[in-house]
């Protein structure tokens, strides 16, 4: 398995869309599900940080991964742009890969 692992610091009144665009229903994962590789993002609150996020994507491995983005960079591109309006950090927090 390959994770993407993705920190967000939200402006408070974009919360509510935020959770909704960025979660398990969301556009990005409606995005992510028109491939078998996807297998799943996980969207976390803080709970000692007011507005901050952990947002972990998941793949069958990286090169499936790196071939969907490619293959649908331009729509990855517009999502970005339309979305990046909700917060005001975005951080790749690094990615990992099963070892076992």
């Amino acid at each position: 398995m390959y994770v993407i692992q993705w920190k967000y610091k939200v402006k408070p009144e974009e919360t509510a869309k935020f959770e909704r665009e960025y979660g398990a229903e969301g556009a990005w994962s409606g995005l992510f599900n028109q491939s078998k590789d996807y297998l799943g993002s996980y969207l976390y609150k803080s709970e000692e940080e007011k507005h901050s996020y952990l947002l972990v994507d998941t793949w069958t491995d990286k090169g499936a991964y790196e071939k969907f983005r490619q293959l649908n960079k331009e729509i990855y591109n517009r999502l970005s742009l339309k979305f990046e309006g909700l917060y005001d950090v975005e951080e790749r927090g690094g990615t990992y890969f099963t070892i076992a």
